[in-house]
């Protein structure tokens, strides 16, 4: 496998709420905010791929399918999705799947049904709730508060209609209230209502506070912004307490003079000039206008002998905040064909179920996965995936039986097997001693499945895989540097602005006609009348100019080595096709040295790399995952 490969992946990636209300009766309750999917791919073709997406109830019921399109930021929304009232149930998952589209006609067809359904996703799941919590939610119950840092979105509705829902986002740079799309934001807490002590783990949101919303996305940032309880269209005097899943708040500005103005989502006033486009259909109406701060209605009252100061706000100033979850997938064809649309499903994906573990005396990493093996097409066996880190592979691996259910897990019914027996190579199977301890065998064999029955579910395989020696995982972050340095300097090159873009002879040519017709430098219109050089193009903060990062290692990274941080992903590799999935983490490898320029190069003529901070490779660096 190339590595290079590696950097050419599909990302596919659903944002949605943490929690959702039922529906009752014939009410619909959609989904708010609604899912989204975003497929990140440098495949063009990916966009004129199905998506459909339904919900699937704790009894494996699956609800009516909805179809959407991606739109050319290849970004599709479920706006229609509702949770029925009919079971008791706690909790769902969303159901995501990708397909090509139907060009023939067939009963699929006349649904709008993916033909050929290449990946299905599963959410984890989300809570039902019949309503949002009015009291203070107690600080025990971690799962129903909004947590300082993590992601949420923000919506206003008017009258509780559901037709005039607005959405905080980010457009053209700026905050706005947009009734086609949403972003999440991180909660930011700058400055917290009571001093926490400094207690571990997540902390949720309290009323009083002081927040920054960072968009997930752009990382465009609010200035600090007071989070407030709203009771009844009246900013609560409460204090302290965290803060709620779909609850109402209001974010205040205390401004220059004292007084106090909340962020609005009021329309924009008739006549002003808007950046966003009329909807279609709307008579003008913008789909998203910039948010402004507007002033309350204020209540001064004595009561019991006390002077009371009351801010009343409008629905246009309360904002509902829902935490957002996400699930993402991240592939690749590693066989080099570098096929857009994949012939096979790539799913079950699989996923690690813990963070994997390092140990370094054995130079081992242990990892708990789902859905590590894969029903082989030719010898329809059960096939254990191959396990890789970066372009190091395939690994060698001991595979152990899945972990007993424990008390509280959620073991799901039993099924005849399919598919026949489960093979793997060098496989650890425990096993009970005389004695009744377990023990386990070192030797290549083939896991029967069990004669009766085995979990119909994912199960969760435990893989212990030898890594590769110190000094190779070295060695092949140096070369991707080498190679990421050499493209950076190539890029530097052709963007300078000095560097010649015509032949000698040509330019040359070039200013002998020039000075023919009295055409100086400064007067060429392609010329910057500041320096006499040709423009560039590109901008100047454009992403697509090399960091300096990249470009120190091009003068000497054979004495210095690879940049401290940089890392090689964990991926696995389904061997029957080639396709490849990122397991989402990195091993990192760190050198004990701050500064590698101590290690000098060799004199017995060996490469710098070989009897330099390669040498010292064995001795200097650690690995650690991320």
């Amino acid at each position: 496998m190339d590595y290079a490969r590696v950097m050419t992946m599909t990302t596919v990636v659903c944002l949605h709420a943490a929690v959702a209300q039922k529906s009752y009766g014939s009410e619909k309750r959609f989904l708010c905010p609604p899912p989204v999917v975003r497929i990140e791919s440098p495949y063009g073709e990916l966009k004129t791929q199905q998506l459909a997406m339904c919900i699937v109830t704790e009894n494996g019921e699956r609800g009516p399918d909805q179809r959407s399109p991606l739109d050319n930021n290849m970004v599709a929304s479920f706006k229609y999705l509702h949770v029925a009232g009919t079971a008791k149930s706690k909790s769902f998952q969303l159901a995501l799947d990708i397909g090509e589209p139907n060009l023939a006609p067939s009963d699929h067809a006349a649904d709008g049904l993916p033909s050929r359904v290449w990946a299905s996703f599963d959410s984890a799941p989300v809570t039902i709730i019949s309503k949002p919590s009015k009291k203070t939610a107690k600080t025990r119950n971690i799962s129903s508060c909004i947590l300082a840092g993590g992601p949420v979105s923000l919506f206003n509705r008017i009258n509780s209609q559901t037709v005039r829902t607005k959405y905080m986002t980010i457009e053209h740079a700026q905050l706005c209230a947009s009734n086609l799309s949403w972003s999440a934001f991180n909660v930011n807490v700058t400055r917290r209502h009571a001093d926490t002590g400094g207690a571990a783990g997540p902390q949720p949101v309290t009323y009083g506070s002081e927040i920054q919303l960072v968009d997930s996305l752009t990382g465009i940032t609010t200035n600090p912004l007071l989070i407030r309880k709203v009771d009844k269209g009246k900013v609560s005097a409460e204090d302290g307490g965290p803060v709620s899943q779909m609850q109402k708040i209001a974010l205040q500005r205390i401004n220059a003079d004292g007084s106090r103005s909340y962020l609005s989502a009021a329309g924009p006033i008739p006549g002003a000039p808007m950046p966003g486009a009329p909807t279609p259909g709307s008579a003008g109406q913008p789909a998203s206008h910039p948010l402004l701060f507007q002033a309350p209605r204020v209540r001064d009252e004595v009561r019991d002998g006390v002077r009371v100061v009351t801010d009343e706000v409008d629905d246009y100033l309360c904002w509902t905040i829902v935490g957002i979850s996400k699930f993402q997938y991240t592939f690749f064809d590693a066989s080099g064909h570098n096929t857009p649309v994949p012939s096979v499903p790539i799913t079950p994906f699989p996923t690690l179920f813990t963070a994997p573990a390092y140990r370094p005396a054995p130079h081992t990493i242990e990892l708990t996965v789902s859905n590590f093996f894969y029903h082989h097409p030719e010898t329809h066996a059960h096939t254990p995936l191959e396990v890789w880190l970066g372009g190091l592979g395939p690994l060698r691996q001991r595979i152990f039986q899945a972990t007993p259910p424990g008390p509280l897990t959620s073991v799901s019914p039993y099924a005849i097997p399919s598919g026949g027996p489960i093979s793997g190579e060098a496989i650890n199977i425990a096993e009970a001693g005389p004695s009744g301890n377990q023990h386990s065998t070192d030797t290549p064999q083939t896991i029967v499945a069990p004669p009766r029955f085995v979990p119909s579910g994912p199960l969760h395989t435990i893989i212990i895989v030898d890594l590769p020696p110190i000094g190779e995982i070295v060695k092949s972050l140096h070369d991707g540097v080498m190679s990421l340095a050499a493209g950076a300097a190539e890029a530097a090159r052709m963007m300078a602005p000095s560097a010649p873009t015509r032949s000698p002879p040509l330019e040359r040519e070039r200013r002998s006609e020039d000075a023919r017709n009295g055409v100086t430098s400064e007067h060429r219109p392609d010329a910057d009348p500041s320096s006499g050089q040709p423009t560039s193009l590109i901008n100047e903060n454009s992403t697509s100019h090399p960091h300096p990062s990249m470009l120190e290692d091009v003068q000497g990274p054979e004495h210095n080595g690879p940049l401290p941080g940089q890392s090689l992903p964990l991926l696995f590799i389904r061997g029957s096709d080639g396709m490849g999935y990122h397991s989402g983490r990195s091993i990192a490898c760190d050198h004990a040295f701050p500064d590698m320029s101590s290690v000098r190069s060799p004199t017995d003529g060996r490469s710098p790399v070989e009897g330099g901070w390669l040498g010292a490779a064995e001795g200097g660096w650690s690995l650690r995952v991320i």
